[in-house]
């Protein structure tokens, strides 16, 4: 199973659920978790990359050390600087991972991490993995991709490159290859808020692969959580099997944890 619930308590605050597929891949490299306490909620989905061995156990690794220094530490005083911490030190435990050889593994993952208090929510990303805030009918991205595309866009704005070059890189295939994920021994880039972001209620928080944004539009995404919002399973599940029918050249593995803020 590579969905891990740790179920504490009631909370009273948020509905939660979570749905993963292998898509039409062989093995699968997506890892998540998540808690729920009285008051608090962490989620998190790791999107391996390094085949079998390389992306199975990085997403595992890094999902599992951070589940386990967060059972140590709770209550987290510092939300930003735990998750920060975290990263860091998630990126050193997947670039020492070894194969049966001895040999570096040569193994990564991605990284979107949600600690919610209440309504306050804090997030952590590396990479490209996703997490939605949907409200009032829309739907936004609350972290950006960290790939070829963004070094490009950084370079644009700094004026390092002209418009020219940025527009002919941006439609390449490489534009989609990630400047930062763990594993790296040593994060380029990792992106945790400072401030918490106050939810309302009715808001849903969706934590995915990027198997669901590859294979639906944002639309179609927030259409399948705001018609499921009873149940955040049901929502979930059709969210995966709804990115497994529309995936267009093959499905890759896919993971969803959905949250819907209840209120007081």
């Amino acid at each position: 199973m590579n969905i891990i619930e740790d179920r504490v308590n009631t909370n009273p605050w948020f509905a939660i659920g979570a749905s993963s597929i292998l898509g039409t891949r062989s093995y699968q490299q997506d890892f998540a978790y998540f808690y729920t306490g009285s008051q608090d909620v962490l989620a998190v989905v790791c999107d391996g990359m390094g085949g079998l061995q390389g992306g199975e156990r990085a997403s595992k690794t890094a999902v599992q050390l951070l589940a386990q220094d967060f059972q140590k530490e709770k209550p987290i005083k510092n939300i930003p600087a735990f998750l920060k911490r975290e990263a860091g030190r998630m990126d050193q435990a997947v670039a020492a991972l070894k194969d049966e050889k001895g040999k570096p593994l040569e193994g990564g993952t991605t990284l979107v991490a949600v600690y919610c208090h209440k309504n306050q929510m804090y997030w952590a990303s590396v990479g490209d993995s996703r997490i939605y805030l949907i409200r009032d009918g829309k739907i936004t991205s609350e972290n950006r991709e960290h790939n070829y595309r963004l070094l490009l866009q950084e370079q644009l704005a700094a004026g390092k490159i002209t418009r020219e070059f940025y527009e002919k890189e941006e439609k390449t295939p490489q534009a989609e290859a990630l400047i930062s994920f763990l594993g790296m021994n040593g994060l380029r880039v990792v992106d945790v808020t400072k401030m918490p972001v106050m939810l309302q209620s009715g808001d849903m928080v969706m934590l995915c692969s990027d198997g669901v944004y590859k294979s639906l539009n944002d639309s179609q995404v927030c259409a399948m959580a705001m018609d499921n919002d009873l149940d955040m399973y049901i929502a979930a599940d059709r969210t995966t099997a709804m990115a497994l029918r529309y995936g267009r050249r093959g499905q890759d593995n896919t993971t969803v944890i959905l949250m819907k803020y209840l209120g007081e």
